[in-house]
């Protein structure tokens, strides 16, 4: 009800005011346009008045000028000899006579206020006098004012001497003439039109020299400038002004009668004042509002009476729903005595009955997910990220991490790990942030079992916004079958590789048999001992890999894992250098017999023209690529995948499968990407965050 009465008192207001906008718009611009007319109607009423009285007096104006000329002929056309005081007092009272030279200047008159008046200062008038001159007959002009401040309105009329080289001009201001024209010039009619508007604060009329008519004065700088501007234009000019709420109209009324030389136009200044109007809006809004507000404090108070009566039966309602959401589904919707809410009370009950089963059904399936989940035999826990606690933590897991869920459940990394893990563990939950699953083994160290490997994956859960909502691990100890498979691979390439040394020992024995010098003998013998020197070191080496926590990867240096799969080789006179610098790499633990398998590989393909193996870095986008080169034969295209296959082998080549395996336990990818007959090139991939510049 409320939003009601103020929809409709805000609808009502708005459509009233702009309906009273309009129409006092209207009415501004009905009452501007019928003024405007009145006074350009009141203005041509007198032209045309005056134009009138002109027409009679043009005769009595010629008759006039043929007595000047007559006297101009007898002066011989000089006008310094002509007696100006006898034509006038010949052609009768009233009269004036003017002599205009070339140069728009009177230069005799027997009007002496007007003795050396220059036309040029009106230009429009002088071209005008220019004309006449240099044109023939008779040239009526109007009744107009006097420039000077004489209070004297005069009848003019010109014509050209017959040698053109003066104006002839009769003005005549006879006492009733005048006494007629200021009559039909008085400004009543225009301030009867004005009185009229009540919009109109003030106005003026201006002629077309920018002069009050009433008492030739000039307005202010500013008005002047205005006037100016539609004399030039012709035109009516309206300046806007709403700081001060008036909007001043420069009215042209265009009086211009090509018959005559004077232009009559009047300019009429009108100031309209538009504060009235955003007056009477501004009262119309306060009436609405307040009766607006009457209504909407009428309409409060019978809405909240309805309101507390209709609620009762609500409140209780919600009153019974607040004791079944807190988990009472036993509890029932009590009757009320509305019977408007009886369909209701029995909905809610009914939606109750099914809440109870549904919720005893999915109670049953959680207790049996949770069950099953808490006997598989790899570890699962549940990690909410907006606290950052463990909220799940099966059995597989208390034995894997030997840690009950008691101690767990509810605390963050922080609290159950010592700092060093916790920051640890927040970095792999970054990782797997960024790429959505982390897959890594790890070292763990416990009380009961020691160092044991751990088989990680992390997975971010997401809800339905996209947020990360849970962290889910799983765990699995591979210790055992970690380091079975890393030794049985370990021993069987081992294995391979010491009898091949053994075949070289027994192959340079034979070939010893057969010499006959001592020092034959003895290079035969030389190059024995560097292939038992490298059983030797391989031997040594997979002694080394009995300690189980060598299985587990971590950061390496590069340079030293690639300076002892050196060591191992026997000896030889290839040039085998390394410009890595000291970049770290996290890999396996086994990287020095990833390199020693690549240096083998050059070996066997070409040992005989072997004579350069180099290992170099370069970066790649945000990955760091290991390149392994040698100057051998190469790779045909056909072997550069099956190189990788399980148990592949040829005469020369002995399968890299156990290279890329144990470099796939942490990302790092190999390829052949060498030119066949140019020599062999691997390139070792290593991701980001999987390389450091050492310490």
């Amino acid at each position: 009800m409320v939003v009601l009465v103020v929809c409709l008192v805000g609808f009502m207001t708005v459509y009233d005011y702009i309906n009273l906008k309009s129409g006092i718009d209207n009415e501004f611009s009905s009452l501007q346009n019928q003024t405007e007319d009145s006074i350009a109607a009141a203005l041509r009423l007198d032209d045309t008045a005056t134009t009138i009285m002109d027409d009679q007096l043009n005769r009595q104006m010629i008759h006039g000028f043929n007595v000047v000329f007559a006297e101009y002929n007898r002066s011989g056309g000089n006008p310094a000899a002509m007696n100006l005081a006898k034509v006038k007092g010949i052609i009768g009272e009233g009269y004036d006579i003017y002599v205009i030279n070339e140069s728009g200047i009177i230069v005799y008159t027997t009007y002496p206020p007007e003795q050396n008046e220059d036309f040029r200062k009106i230009p429009y008038f002088y071209e005008y006098l220019t004309k006449v001159r240099q044109s023939q007959g008779f040239f009526p002009d109007r009744v107009v004012h006097e420039s000077l401040d004489t209070g004297k309105y005069r009848k003019y009329a010109y014509q050209a001497t017959p040698d053109h080289q003066y104006v002839m001009e009769l003005g005549y201001a006879s006492p009733s003439f005048n006494e007629t024209d200021l009559k039909m010039n008085d400004m009543n009619n225009i301030a009867e039109s004005v009185s009229f508007n009540p919009y109109i604060d003030q106005y003026s009329v201006f002629d077309m020299m920018g002069h009050n008519p009433s008492d030739d004065s000039l307005p202010d700088n500013r008005t002047e400038s205005y006037v100016l501007q539609v004399i030039a234009n012709r035109q009516t000019l309206q300046i806007d002004d709403p700081v001060n709420h008036r909007e001043i109209r420069y009215l042209f009324v265009d009086l211009k009668n090509p018959r005559y030389g004077s232009d009559m136009s009047r300019i009429v200044e009108i100031t309209y004042n538009t504060g009235r109007v955003q007056d009477a809006l501004n009262h119309l809004v306060f009436i609405h509002l307040l009766f607006g507000g009457c209504a909407l404090l009428i309409g409060c108070i019978l809405a909240y009476a309805f309101s507390r009566q209709m609620n009762r039966p609500i409140v209780k309602i919600a009153h019974d729903a607040d004791i079944i959401a807190s988990g009472d589904f036993e509890h029932r919707i009590g009757t009320t005595q509305a019977r408007e809410f009886v369909i209701l009370e029995k909905s809610i009950n009914t939606m109750v009955d099914s809440l109870k089963a549904a919720a005893q059904t999915l109670k049953d399936e959680e207790i049996f997910r949770r069950d099953l989940i808490d006997q598989m035999p790899v570890g699962i826990f549940l990690k909410k990220m907006d606290i950052g606690r463990y909220v799940f933590w099966n059995r597989a897991s208390e034995e894997i991490f030997e840690r009950p869920a008691t101690d767990v459940i509810g605390k963050s990394d922080e609290e159950i790990f010592p700092a060093a893990m916790a920051a640890q563990i927040k970095g792999e939950d970054a990782e797997a942030l960024a790429s959505r699953v982390e897959i890594k083994y790890k070292k763990i160290t416990t009380k009961m079992h020691g160092d044991r490997v751990i088989h990680m994956i992390v997975v971010p859960i997401y809800d339905s916004k996209r947020s990360v909502r849970y962290m889910l691990g799983i765990a699995e100890d591979v210790t055992d079958e970690a380091m079975t498979l890393k030794k049985d691979l370990i021993f069987s390439i081992t294995r391979s590789d010491i009898l091949d040394q053994l075949a070289i020992i027994m192959t340079y024995l034979e070939r010893a048999q057969l010499k006959t010098t001592k020092d034959d003998i003895q290079m035969f013998f030389d190059k024995t001992i560097g292939s038992v020197e490298s059983i030797k070191n391989q031997i040594a080496y997979v002694g080394a890999l009995q300690d189980p926590c060598l299985i587990t990867p971590g950061w390496q240096s590069v340079h030293q894992a690639f300076a002892e799969a050196i060591q191992m080789l026997p000896e030889h006179s290839v040039d085998i250098r390394a410009d890595i610098g000291d970049t770290e790499i996290f890999a396996d633990p086994l990287l020095p017999r990833i390199f020693f398998s690549l240096l083998s590989l050059s070996f066997r393909r070409d040992g005989s023209r072997l004579s350069k193996i180099q290992m170099t870095t370069q970066k790649r986008g945000e990955s760091l690529i290991l390149v392994y080169e040698d100057d051998s034969r190469g790779i045909t295209t056909r072997e550069k995948e099956r190189i990788f296959e399980f148990g592949y082998h040829n005469e020369n080549i002995v399968s890299l499968f156990l290279t890329r395996e144990l470099l796939g336990f942490t990302g790092i990818t190999i390829t052949e990407t060498g030119e066949p007959g140019r020599g062999a090139r691997f390139e070792i991939v290593v991701p980001k965050g999987r390389f450091r510049p050492g310490k």
